[in-house]
């Protein structure tokens, strides 16, 4: 094995919870208090709201409480929910990823000298904002957004995009994905070292010989680093 010298992760989904997308935390609370509400239904709308939010050109100027409150705008509205429901959850979820990242950054500053940092995301053009909101740019060495760089996850290109800038190879590097098809495919397609990030969730697995590192926790990967570490030292 070649030393690893690059942690890489994702953003949401990952970086802001443990393991659980975005689309899944605002369904399982619309499902709290509308239980009559699909699946497939939600996530007709859900892309809806999505795609207005890419459309309107307003996504690279947000933050991460206003993206979330115009994502849940359209789905309320196209739903015909109570908006003092939608601004219950905006307030959930944005508590929940704060609380996430401020744990996130207090265990990743812990490897800022041993390894190169990075995030990789499929996004609307305002990762780099993100990380400037919640204090975790100064620890990262680059941050590549599908919207800025103009390539999406699974593709190789936007992988390659962060690895170039890092002057690294993909053997040399981790990436630490909560989705399957984007984030381990993705990242295995390149030659990186796949984690998935499934926290306590039932995931499915299409192929298990393509991940690397299962994490129920992302602190999990310090044990992984560090028995990597003892056996390159052996």
């Amino acid at each position: 094995m070649m030393e690893i010298r690059a942690l890489l992760f994702d953003f949401g989904g990952t970086l802001d919870g443990n393991g659980i997308h975005w689309r899944d935390r605002i369904y399982r609370f619309i499902q709290q208090v509308y239980p009559d509400i699909d699946r497939e239904t939600f996530d007709r709308v859900d892309r809806a709201a999505v795609d207005r939010l890419i459309n309107s050109g307003r996504g690279p100027t947000l933050t991460l409480r206003e993206t979330m409150d115009v994502i849940a705008t359209g789905i309320y509205e196209a739903l015909g929910l109570d908006r003092d429901v939608k601004d219950q959850y905006v307030d959930l979820f944005c508590e929940g990823a704060k609380e996430s990242l401020d744990q996130n950054r207090r265990w990743i500053v812990t490897f800022r000298e041993q390894y190169q940092l990075g995030v990789i995301s499929n996004n609307f053009g305002n990762t780099q904002g993100w990380c400037d909101e919640y204090n975790l740019s100064p620890l990262l060495d680059v941050v590549v957004d599908s919207t800025v760089v103009g390539i999406s996850k699974p593709e190789a290109g936007i992988f390659h995009a962060a690895l170039s800038r890092l002057g690294v190879s993909p053997e040399e590097a981790i990436y630490v994905g909560d989705t399957y098809s984007d984030d381990v495919v993705g990242a295995k397609g390149v030659g990186m070292w796949a984690a998935w990030l499934v926290g306590e969730e039932d995931k499915a697995c299409p192929d298990a010989s393509l991940v690397d590192i299962q994490l129920t926790a992302l602190q999990g990967l310090k044990d992984f680093l560090e028995s990597e570490d003892q056996t390159s030292r052996n």
